[in-house]
């Protein structure tokens, strides 16, 4: 029988940047991009690598536009428009 890997979506408590990790049987793992060790508290998607990958690319791009916008709506740039 062909054993298909299983990987999940996690989220760094740190980075707060969406990453696929294969599942095991720990509940401890370890963030790709800033090295943290970190428990596993939440779980944002399971199956394979590939749709784990695809999920992980929507998840990181919602959370970049949402924090461009909060950027923008908190620095709002002046309008003339409003001048007397």
């Amino acid at each position: 029988p062909n054993m298909v890997q299983e990987s999940h979506v996690l989220r760094c408590f740190s980075r707060q940047a969406f990453q696929v990790q294969q599942v095991k049987k720990s509940m401890k793992w370890t963030c790709k991009v800033c090295g943290e060790k970190q428990s596993l508290m939440q779980e944002f998607g399971r199956g394979t690598a590939a749709n784990c990958r695809r999920h992980v690319q929507k998840l990181n791009t919602l959370l970049f536009q949402n924090h461009e916008s909060e950027v923008k709506h908190r620095c709002p740039v002046r309008s003339n428009s409003h001048a007397n």
